[in-house]
């Protein structure tokens, strides 16, 4: 049996605007990552770099459909991992999303991993709203 990472929550912005955000190299600048060599889509490989981590990642992937989901591989806790984002409409200008990541083992390494990760997204999440709310970087404390 495997651990697996979820974190969901709601946003107050569109569904498009929200995905978009995400997907787009020259968005996802201003609240995640510190580079990004692509725009997120199928079939794509994607350098994310984080300079506040020292961290360098190649992210596959696998499938995106439009303002529905993102799926991806990428290697952020030392395993490979696959992450699947998916995005609904509560109603109009609400948003919900929800970050899957796959899979973790079942001990004191899996379990570490795990909760690393769920704080990323967690943190991921914040810094999106931050964002989308206010043009506020969180991970560079500046405005966009």
């Amino acid at each position: 049996m495997a651990i697996q990472v979820k974190v969901s929550d709601h946003i107050n912005q569109s569904l498009e605007k929200v995905f978009e955000t995400i997907i787009d190299q020259q968005k996802i600048v201003k609240y995640f990552v510190s580079s990004s060599s692509g725009k997120i889509a199928t079939g794509a490989k994607i350098i994310w770099e984080f300079k506040d981590y020292d961290v360098t990642l190649e992210v596959h992937i696998l499938d995106v459909i439009e303002n529905k989901k993102i799926q991806f591989e990428w290697e952020a806790s030392g395993n490979k991992a696959q992450v699947i984002i998916l995005f609904s409409e509560e109603n109009k200008g609400k948003t919900n999303i929800e970050i899957t990541e796959d899979s973790f083992e079942e001990n004191v390494e899996g379990i570490k991993r795990a909760m690393g990760q769920t704080q990323g997204w967690t943190d991921f999440i914040c810094s999106l709203k931050a964002y989308l709310y206010t043009g506020i970087n969180l991970r560079t404390a500046k405005m966009n």
